[in-house]
């Protein structure tokens, strides 16, 4: 092969080792973000809840509720850098009788999974602020306490490493968060409901809650999700008189499945373009640099040394010499004599 060939290849290889090199540290993060088009369902189940019948006032035990979250994402409203999520939570009885409804719409930063302000964020249909994290962990999750928003208290509280454990065949990391009692809205109700004579009193809603979440760390997918659960509501003491839930909601295993075959997914996705993608192009990158530069170095060393030709080495034809060594014939004398041979000359 020629030299030429040789240097296409030296160039081929270059740019592909190049290219090894960009891909992730470039490439990758540029194509590793929260989906726009996010899409998923979410079952939780808690057995043996507590809450009230407000067609009865009175207190119901026993009673099994499951939590449908759905996420859906709006794509007209997210870009290259955020998402926007509305999420929508309905939590029935076991009679399919509704106790809770809720609502959220949260933009995301599509790298950080860190909220940002825009786009008309609100939490059941009024606007706020969000802050932290929500619904999701960032890539590379670390072991660490990040910020994690909590609908019904409208606050971030620290969600803090706890352990590394094992999960539907991945490890992942278990995160706790705690949300002390706070009030979050105000009830009027009969009196004698929270301990009062009076006909009618303005009683506090408390809310309390033990959250747990378990996260693939690579794709910051949480796996399984748990909340212990308490709404009270209480008397002017500020003791708790009467639960209006007392319940632990846990994914479902089916839940759970689902989430992490979204994890792995995920995973794949990245590992492809982290590690794979990267490997093959250095791989196949020095491969064709070290052919090429075989290839240059062959063809330098098989090409002749040229000698210098100099002002009298011209090539000469293969004719005799004017001066030819070799004996020449005089010519003959034709019949006659000299003088026959003076007249021909005439």
């Amino acid at each position: 092969m020629r030299p030429t060939s040789g240097a296409i290849l030296v160039a081929a290889g270059a740019f592909l080792i190049v290219g090894a090199v960009a891909t992730p540290l470039a490439v990758a993060p540029a194509l590793v973000k929260v989906p726009l088009d996010q899409s998923s369902v979410t079952v939780s189940e808690a057995k043996n809840a507590t809450v009230l019948d407000f067609s009865t006032l009175s207190e119901r035990n026993g009673v099994n509720l499951t939590a449908h979250r759905a996420v859906r994402g709006d794509v007209g409203a997210g870009n290259a850098d955020r998402t926007v999520f509305n999420v929508g939570v309905r939590v029935i009885d076991d009679a399919d009788k509704e106790i809770t409804v809720s609502t959220d719409r949260v933009a995301l930063d599509r790298r950080t999974a860190e909220a940002v302000a825009c786009c008309a964020e609100a939490v059941n249909g009024a606007p706020f602020k969000h802050e932290g994290l929500t619904y999701t962990f960032p890539f590379g999750t670390e072991k660490k306490t990040y910020q994690y928003f909590d609908n019904t208290a409208r606050k971030a509280y620290p969600a803090e490493y706890v352990s590394t454990e094992k999960l539907q065949g991945l490890t992942v990391y278990k995160f706790e968060m705690t949300v002390e009692p706070v009030k979050i809205s105000e009830i009027d109700v009969p009196g004698h409901l929270v301990g009062s004579t009076q006909p009618t009193v303005t009683a506090g809603r408390f809310y309390a809650n033990t959250r747990t979440l378990w996260v693939e760390p690579d794709s910051g997918v949480i796996v399984k999700g748990q909340e212990k659960q308490l709404q009270t509501l209480r008397d002017q003491t500020g003791a708790d008189k009467i639960k209006i839930i007392d319940a632990t909601l846990v994914f479902t295993e089916d839940t759970q499945k689902q989430q992490a075959k979204v994890a792995k997914d995920a995973r794949g996705q990245i590992g492809l373009l982290t590690t794979v993608v990267p490997i093959v192009l250095g791989l196949v990158g020095l491969a064709l640099l070290l052919l090429g530069l075989f290839i240059i170095i062959r063809a330098a060393r098989r090409r002749p040394d040229a000698a210098p030709v100099g002002g009298d080495d011209r090539p000469t034809a293969d004719l005799p010499s004017q001066r030819s060594a070799e004996p020449v014939e005089e010519p003959t004398a034709p019949d006659g004599g000299r003088h026959a041979a003076e007249r021909t000359e005439l």
